[in-house]
């Protein structure tokens, strides 16, 4: 049996360690962030996409507020690679696994 639980990533966020995981809440808020479509964040600017998804999963780990404008004021520049190193496989891992529910779940009713 395959494990379907979602990936984590440790991250430190203001002196904290916290754990990132793209999950159906930080989707719903990315979704938000561009307007009720969610395929805009794969379209054009990725620093914004990955400070969005960042700051999405900070919130959903922390129970925080914060903007995708607060979050970029704290990440150096140099850290960019390493975030999207980070952010993009949980994302991408959140979406395939989300894909292959919905095959299993047409396969099972047919």
């Amino acid at each position: 049996m395959d494990d379907i639980r979602l990936k984590t990533a440790p991250f430190e966020w203001r002196g904290e360690k916290i754990k990132l995981c793209c999950n159906m809440n930080v989707l719903a808020d990315v979704q938000e962030a561009y307007g009720g479509d969610i395929s805009r964040a794969f379209k054009g600017s990725t620093i914004r996409a990955t400070l969005t998804f960042l700051t999405a999963m900070i919130n959903d780990a922390t129970d925080d507020d914060l903007t995708v404008r607060e979050v970029g004021r704290e990440i150096p520049i140099s850290e960019l690679g390493y975030i999207s190193g980070v952010v993009l496989p949980l994302v991408t891992d959140a979406l395939k696994s989300e894909d292959a529910e919905k095959k299993t779940e047409t396969a099972a009713n047919r």
